[in-house]
């Protein structure tokens, strides 16, 4: 019992105890009625202040360029298909302007321009045929000057009868060269002669017209019988069919009478059976105009002999212009079309537009492209772009060409140059703690280190003044939309002034105007502070924090 009542008295005792100190915290001590303020000071001094703004904010490429098949390929007159071939970078390799990315391959491009090359010589040899002209100066022939028709083949020149101002039509035949040096005999062979020659025998035959023989080669067989066509054969049931070429003495003609065999070992000939006659010359050709036009000159005559490439007549007209030019014009077409397919060869390599980094590739090769396909992207990394935020207090301390320092943590001891391009005229919308963010761009020196997506921090620098008079912040009121100041006179009575303030940053404001170096401005007084929160202990009038001191105002 006992022990219960000195427990309650002791809780008696705290409670007690504790209202009184509570008490004593809580209701002000009577004051003097006569006492004054107690104030806090800084002195107004000089110094050096920078403002600026911290932000954050990803790097980007600012400028890049696209791995990308040539537009121009479209124009190129090329319908085959497109094949990456080659695919000569990865992503993140550095490359430089004009390095070559990709290779593209043409199907078919190769055999398009054999093909083409091959009829601009068949139309170079036409013209040179028709203009007796070689093949490096028939691009520069005057059409008017008409054409020549030649001898296609060496011979004597045979059926001529065009003479000066004939027309001549396209296709028509003027004359025939003959080639008189080798003739050609038809052979009726009986079955047992068939059996005692063969290709490559060398025959005798005889003129009906000259004494003599002359020697002649059979240079074809016919193994397969055929029924006798002449009422000679008709006897024999059936015959084989040879021809024997002879060398002409300059007298042979076409249909003479001869008389074939073989020769004996006594220098006899066994004549075959059935007699025949000279057919024809080996080598003959018909000269016909390819034009149509008029005969201004014959330059060979009936039986004359002639060199292959040597003129036969020469024709004029409208007509011959026109299909010199149309010649012409083919051929320029077609050499036209090379150019342009020969010209597709440099765009089939893709290089890079600009020094850079490889930021990806999505093709693979084997693939085939078409014109204008991106393949992957190059950026560069000596031009990037910053994107940043910041609130509507601090934008007003940010106008564009701002220098502003970026520094990536990726990358620790560097800093690069920036610049601010652009700052939105319009919040993006509130951000955190309420406060609406604006936005800003910044453009950044960069190097090769920097990589898109790159957290960086930026300070963007709103200006600085050397050796100008500095107060602190918090000295600084509004009055009818005027900064003012409150500064302990010599009797230390406080007064109100008016200040033009410069730069301000979170510490310190500059002084334009209103004040002098050593004014002591006030930074806090006694009237601001309820009575619990007076130090009795202040006998300095630093009511307010200690002012800055000299190291800490020099990091300012």
């Amino acid at each position: 019992m006992f022990q219960r009542t000195i427990m309650i008295i002791l809780v008696v005792v705290i409670i007690l105890g504790g209202g009184f100190y509570a008490y004593q915290q809580l209701v002000p001590e009577v004051q003097d009625v006569d006492a004054g303020p107690v104030y806090a000071t800084q002195e107004v001094i000089r110094g050096d202040i920078s403002v600026g703004v911290n932000t954050i904010g990803q790097l980007n490429p600012s400028d890049g360029g696209g791995i990308r098949v040539s537009d121009a390929l479209r124009m190129s007159g090329y319908s085959g298909e497109f094949i990456i071939d080659q695919i000569l970078v990865k992503e993140g390799d550095s490359v430089s302007k004009g390095q070559t990315l990709v290779r593209l391959a043409a199907t078919g491009l190769n055999d398009k321009i054999s093909e083409l090359e091959d009829e601009v010589k068949r139309e170079e040899q036409a013209l040179m045929r028709l203009t007796d002209l070689p093949r490096e100066k028939i691009r520069d022939i005057d059409p008017s000057q008409g054409v020549t028709v030649r001898a296609p083949i060496s011979g004597r020149v045979q059926d001529l009868d065009i003479v000066e101002g004939d027309k001549i039509l396209q296709g028509q035949t003027i004359n025939r060269i003959v080639d008189i040096s080798t003739y050609n005999i038809p052979l009726r062979l009986t079955p047992g002669e068939y059996g005692r020659v063969k290709k490559g025998d060398k025959v005798n035959i005889h003129f009906a017209n000259f004494e003599g023989t002359y020697e002649g080669i059979i240079t074809r067989i016919n193994p397969n019988p055929a029924p006798s066509g002449t009422s000679e054969d008709k006897q024999q049931g059936y015959i084989y069919r040879a021809t024997v070429e002879g060398k002409n003495v300059g007298l042979v003609q076409p249909n003479m009478s001869v008389r074939v065999g073989t020769g004996t070992p006594q220098g006899q000939t066994n004549f075959f059976m059935n007699d025949s006659i000279v057919e024809k010359y080996v080598n003959q050709e018909r000269v016909a105009s390819s034009t149509e036009g008029i005969v201004t000159e014959v330059h060979v005559q009936e039986m004359d002999e002639v060199e292959e490439g040597d003129p036969i007549i020469s024709l004029a007209g409208a007509d011959v212009q026109e299909t010199i030019q149309t010649r012409l014009d083919k051929i320029r077409e077609l050499e036209s079309k090379i150019r342009e397919l020969n010209a597709i060869f440099p765009m089939l390599e893709i290089t890079s537009t600009m020094d850079g980094v490889v930021a990806d590739v999505f093709r693979q090769e084997g693939e085939s492209t078409t014109p204008g396909d991106w393949l992957g992207h190059v950026y560069t990394t000596s031009s990037m772009s910053m994107f940043a935020e910041v609130d509507d207090i601090d934008v007003l301390y940010v106008t564009q060409g701002s220098e502003v320092k970026v520094t990536v943590d990726a990358i620790p001891g560097e800093t690069y140059e920036g610049e601010v391009k652009e700052v939105s005229t319009r919040a993006r919308g509130e951000g955190g703690g309420g406060l609406s963010k604006f936005s800003v761009y910044i453009d950044v020196k960069g190097g090769p280190q920097l990589r898109p997506g790159m957290q960086a921090k930026g300070y963007i620098d709103a200006g600085t003044a050397e050796d100008v008079l500095l107060i602190p912040i918090e000295a600084i009121f509004q009055e009818e939309n005027k900064h003012k100041v409150e500064i302990l006179d010599a009797n230390g009575e406080a007064q109100v002034v008016n200040v033009e303030l410069g730069l301000m940053n979170d510490r310190h404001a500059e002084v334009i105007s209103g004040l002098e170096e050593g004014d002591l401005v006030i930074t806090g007084s006694s009237r601001d502070l309820l009575p619990s929160q007076e130090d009795k202990t202040n006998n300095n009038n630093n009511l307010i924090p200690d002012k800055p001191t000299e190291e800490e105002t020099a990091e300012d």
